[in-house]
């Protein structure tokens, strides 16, 4: 039927107009793609071979088994990036010292000195948990962290 030049003048007025089904699209490529084409078909069989490269008109067994490797590929390197990512980051984030965490007690102390009466550390980790213990008996949590992209120290409010 493809190699009827009539049918596939209409087809091919029917794929200018992307009025073809993706097999039609794929039939006309294996034709142009095995068969010599005059003049007046030249264009459209390169127009349409570069919609459809060879590596794309591929069985379905192939195609499936291409996927199918191209799949496993993907979640190799996803693997492996996670773990690289899991094993560099801590290395990144360091624990704090002793000077950063008093450091970072003084400026709690400061920011409502009148109120404050004391502030422990605990230091857990890659964090520390900071109790503020007010005049009134109260107390509230804040959590020392340090950013992985620029080894700053941020405070952060727990609720209670």
């Amino acid at each position: 039927m493809i190699k009827d030049r009539k049918y596939r003048q209409k087809l091919i007025a029917r794929y200018l107009e992307a009025d073809t089904t993706v097999q039609e699209e794929i039939m006309l490529a294996e034709y142009y793609r095995t068969h010599k084409v005059g003049a007046d078909e030249a264009d459209v069989a390169r127009l349409i071979l570069m919609d459809y490269p060879k590596a794309d008109i591929l069985s379905d067994p192939e195609r499936k088994s291409r996927i199918r490797q191209f799949s496993l590929t993907f979640t190799a390197v996803a693997a492996c990036i996670a773990l690289l990512i899991m094993w560099v980051r801590p290395l990144l984030v360091r624990e704090f010292t002793m000077v950063e965490i008093a450091e970072n007690i003084n400026i709690l102390m400061q920011l409502d000195s009148q109120n404050v009466e004391s502030v422990v550390a605990e230091p857990k980790g890659t964090r520390v948990i900071l109790t503020a213990t007010m005049k009134d008996g109260s107390s509230s949590t804040f959590v020392m962290v340090r950013s992985w992209k620029d080894g700053s120290t941020r405070i952060l409010a727990r609720n209670n």
